[in-house]
């Protein structure tokens, strides 16, 4: 948020302002340490944005103000920050509970401010939205596996979730591609990690692209086992044929022919998406009979209950 308040002076006149410089130190140290106790790594760039706001004129606080909240919230949620919010958050105990009841508290310390209305329903405002930012994603999931990731081409960008709740991690094109009809490539992504033992990255194709075109993952899932280290590369399939139809007329020449379609891939876009995915060993044992195991057998198989 700095980057937004482009005042050179981040210390409040007191006899310039309506807000005493006592007034920001102390809501300024309170907002600090709840952003530390959540996890927000930047809480010293957030509180001196926050005293150089609060420092303008009333003119000039209205007209920035919208803009700064605007900002913010859309750096608290941006799904993958968050995430890692939270996983710092658990990490040290503090649970989104633990932080609700530290806003509210900082909430009545601002209604007791002498602080013109509008500046305190700002603060307001912008603890609250990292309030539901934590609330909204902590639930989602209570396990994160740090994985590291190598860039190993200078356009690749680090896969990301688009929200929160998503399973799989969408993986972007390095370069333009076209895939002919009937054609089979392989498509780097630029990336290399490092899972940790007893886990798998599956790949699998994007729900629209699938929909949408005749492009496939062709060995969906794919499978990265936890002992790969080199770059991740996804086996892409164009099955729409290199022909699609011939017509003949009466007396046996050929009148036209339908090919099939080019596909193409924009560099940067999303292209397919991996899933963590946890992966129990098996460990086989040899019986005599099977069916001596339990009493479970459905029987049959290969459509053997029809399809309707």
């Amino acid at each position: 948020m700095a980057e937004i308040i482009e005042n050179p002076n981040t210390t409040p006149d007191p006899e310039n302002t309506e807000v005493t410089l006592q007034d920001v130190k102390d809501i300024s140290a309170t907002l600090e340490q709840a952003l530390e106790e959540s996890g927000e790594g930047e809480s010293a760039d957030v509180t001196r944005s926050i005293m150089a706001l609060l420092s303008m004129p009333d003119d000039q606080f209205d007209m920035m103000a919208p803009g700064v909240l605007e900002a913010y919230a859309r750096s608290v949620n941006n799904p993958n920050d968050r995430i890692t919010l939270v996983q710092a958050l658990n990490a040290t105990g503090y649970t989104a509970d633990d932080l609700t009841d530290s806003i509210v508290e900082i909430t009545e310390t601002i209604d007791k401010l002498e602080l013109p209305v509008a500046k305190r329903d700002f603060l307001k405002q912008l603890i609250g939205t990292l309030s539901n930012a934590i609330n909204e994603t902590e639930g989602i999931s209570k396990r994160y596996i740090s994985v590291p990731v190598e860039l190993c081409h200078e356009e690749a960008k680090i896969p990301q979730y688009a929200h929160t709740s998503d399973s799989g991690v969408d993986v972007y094109a390095l370069e333009d591609i076209t895939v002919h009809p009937g054609q089979t490539i392989l498509v780097p992504t630029g990336i290399k990690v490092a899972l940790p033992p007893g886990y798998e990255l599956q790949v699998r194709p994007k729900s629209g692209r699938a929909l949408k075109t005749k492009l496939r993952v062709a060995n969906t899932p794919g499978t990265i086992d936890s002992g790969y280290r080199d770059e991740i590369k996804v086996i892409i399939e164009n099955v729409e044929p290199p022909i699609r139809d011939i017509t003949i007329d009466d007396e046996g020449k050929v009148t036209s022919v339908l090919y099939g379609s080019d596909y193409f891939i924009g560099k940067g876009e999303k292209f397919c998406q991996l899933v963590l995915s946890e992966v129990p060993k098996i460990a086989f044992y040899r019986v005599d009979n099977i069916a001596e195991v339990d009493d479970i057998d459905r029987g049959g198989g290969f459509g053997s209950t029809g399809i309707k």
